[in-house]
């Protein structure tokens, strides 16, 4: 099984919210407690309207579970059989809606009636609203749950209501949160919030929560990023594509929160934030070179001066105790697989990518991109005929200056990649091409998509041309053989104590996907509450555009909720690429959602460490077809005010 394939690594941690683990290793990483504090024993239950900031600062709190940074929120309850009696709900005391209800207006309502009653059927009772204000923006906006079918009339309605009752009336708006929201909207002519103002004027971002210690380092250049220390936290104008093991990172930039920057730093427990201008920011500059305690919250950012002793302690406990061996089964002759005859079982065969897209493929109801893979032992044998043996890898291991362990990794390329491949492995390939198309060589290691060791970015993907010929097949072959000694790579396995003689690489050969109209990556689990199930999806409009770093622009971001009946969507926020217009189209966002559970039934099962949810990464084509080109293990780990029992 899959999982007897890692005992080892730190824990993961999740944007903007909770933690997502890579695996049951020795890590401990400290969560920031980030619920809000009780309210004043004299705080009102509830107000018939807010006339000033003080009664706001009354009402308000900042949720834990916030998706976005610096807000604040106020529950409202309408009561329509009143005559639209209003009450503006002491929020953090009273969370939900149902729980105030309960107390003060209908004690014997039940919880599961009431939410299909209240939020989904006309002859409601109730409205059941909130007001968030978003103090980047300062913008003050009116919000139902994604699900909510309240009408364009009552919605036009509720909004006038509000505005006389609340003393920033005339700034009030709507904010849609889902496509049937937008049409409502669009349908009552009310004034709904600028989302395009709302991304520009966020200044901080949490992408990866934790607490973490190190030497606060500005890097002003490629050069000085690849060269922080594990014991570094690293602030960065631009989001670098290549990170070395670090203690922290802050951008200046926004970041996408699943993008391959963000994987790395969740599957090292380390955590990732996002702060505007952050290397001019007087709040880091005044402590640069210094070590320090950062603390990356759901709402807010702390950075002070800490301790050795603080911070050794973290350190060691962060990093795995243990040497890890990866495993290797060799078939002898390397003879090439079909992908979709494999499965998680032949991880220490074809990888561990190749043998969860393996068991996905065999599934049903699922599409790959197929293709075929040549497995560790054609790796090996091209190795062992290069020159390479457990004696030149050990001398690697065992120097100590980067700089010249950098130049030693270069001559292990070098070798593998002036290096003829067999003749026969490059007939096998070219027998197994699918005529006219073009075909991209991916990595499939036994370090990487592993529970605790996500490995995402280390390793090389080629893309040959139709027709090819073999000097082009063979180049292809020894460049993804040859990324297992990129720095990147080799410098991440040091950090995790992973045997490096142990590393091998099968190659995954696929024809490569056409006319893709966006690309994606998800986890198949609500990643910011336990409370309300779903999937969390990032799309982009080109390839790259989710999982590389591209400054500033942000994806798609859904958050999809599977407890009801038919998925429900929240939108969290439009593609910067496509001036507010949605990727998915109809009922795209329910065969997405069902199609994640789908692959978190059949995946999560296998996995005997921590992980309990499948982070994957799936291309829309123009015929609006769903392809899954990637799936590895992923652990949430919900924090204060996250929980089911909080």
């Amino acid at each position: 099984m899959l999982p007897r394939l890692v005992r080892f690594c730190a824990l993961l941690l999740l944007a903007c919210g909770p933690t997502l683990s890579g695996g049951p290793g020795g890590g401990r990483v400290e969560l920031p407690d980030d619920r809000p504090p009780p309210p004043a024993e004299d705080a009102p239950d509830s107000l018939p309207q807010i006339a000033s900031t003080a009664e706001w600062d009354t009402l308000a709190y900042r949720p834990a579970d916030a998706t976005m940074a610096h807000t604040e929120v106020v529950k409202i309850v309408v009561d329509l059989e009143e005559d639209w009696r209003t009450y503006f709900v002491q929020s953090a005391r009273w969370p939900l809606h149902f729980y105030f209800v309960q107390r003060f207006i209908d004690r014997f309502a039940d919880h599961g009636a009431f939410n299909v009653q209240q939020y989904r059927r006309p002859d409601r009772r109730f409205i059941l609203a909130s007001i968030v204000r978003y103090l980047d923006a300062d913008v003050w906006s009116i919000e139902l749950v994604p699900g909510d079918t309240l009408s364009a009339e009552r919605l036009g309605r509720l909004l006038a209501h509000l505005k006389e009752r609340v003393f920033f009336g005339e700034d009030l708006r709507f904010r849609p949160l889902s496509p049937g929201h937008e049409e409502r909207a669009r349908t009552a002519g009310v004034p709904t919030v600028d989302e395009t103002r709302l991304q520009a004027a966020q200044r901080y971002q949490a992408v990866v929560l934790g607490v973490t210690h190190g030497y606060l380092r500005i890097a002003r250049d490629d050069e000085s990023v690849m060269n922080a220390r594990p014991n570094d936290i690293v602030v960065v104008d631009q989001i670098p594509e290549d990170l070395p093991p670090i203690a922290g990172l802050i951008t200046a930039r926004l970041q996408a929160p699943l993008a391959h920057v963000a994987v790395l730093s969740r599957s090292r427990g380390t955590p990732d934030m996002a702060l505007r201008d952050a290397t001019n920011d007087s709040r880091l500059t005044a402590l640069e070179g210094e070590l320090v305690r950062l603390t990356v919250g759901a709402q807010a950012m702390q950075i002070e001066r800490s301790t050795l002793e603080a911070a050794q302690a973290q350190w060691d406990a962060l990093r795995p105790p243990n040497a890890y061996t990866p495993p290797i089964r060799q078939p002898t002759p390397p003879v090439l697989v079909q992908l979709c005859d494999t499965g998680v079982d032949d991880a220490d065969v074809v990888g561990a990518k190749a043998a969860q897209l393996g068991a996905l493929c065999r599934a049903g109801g699922i599409e790959t991109p197929g293709g075929f893979v040549a497995p560790f032992g054609a790796f090996l044998q091209h190795r062992r005929e290069a020159g390479i043996d457990r004696a030149a890898i050990a001398r690697v291991v065992g120097t100590e200056d980067r700089a010249e362990r950098r130049a030693a990794l270069e001559g292990l390329r070098a070798a593998i990649e002036r290096t003829r491949v067999s003749p026969a492995l490059l007939r096998q390939v070219r027998a197994k091409l699918a005529p006219g198309r073009p075909h991209i060589f991916r990595s499939s290691t036994n370090a990487e998509d592993l529970e605790g060791f996500s490995g995402a970015g280390l390793y090389r993907s080629v893309v040959v041309d139709p027709g090819a010929d073999d000097a082009t097949l063979a180049d292809a072959l020894r460049r993804v053989w040859a990324s297992v000694y990129l720095e990147r790579a080799w410098e991440e396995r040091a950090w995790a104590r992973i045997e490096q003689d142990a590393v091998a690489m099968a190659v995954l050969i696929q024809p490569f996907v056409d006319d893709i109209v966006a690309t994606g990556v998800a986890v198949t689990a609500n990643p910011f509450t336990q409370v309300r199930p779903g999937v969390y999806v990032n799309l982009q409009t080109r390839s790259e555009g989710v999982t590389a770093a591209e400054g500033d622009e942000l994806p798609e971001q859904l958050l999809i909720y599977t407890w009801t009946e038919t998925p429900e969507v929240f939108v969290l926020g439009r593609s910067s690429r496509t001036e507010g217009r949605a990727i998915l189209r109809g009922d795209e966002h329910a065969r997405l959602a069902r199609l994640l559970q789908q692959i978190h039934q059949r995946l999560t099962p296998v996995y005997e460490g921590e992980a309990n949810a499948v982070d994957v990464e799936v291309l829309l084509t123009r015929d609006r077809r769903f392809v899954i080109v990637q799936a590895r293990p992923i652990t949430i780990r919900y924090g204060p005010g996250q929980r089911w029992n909080d």
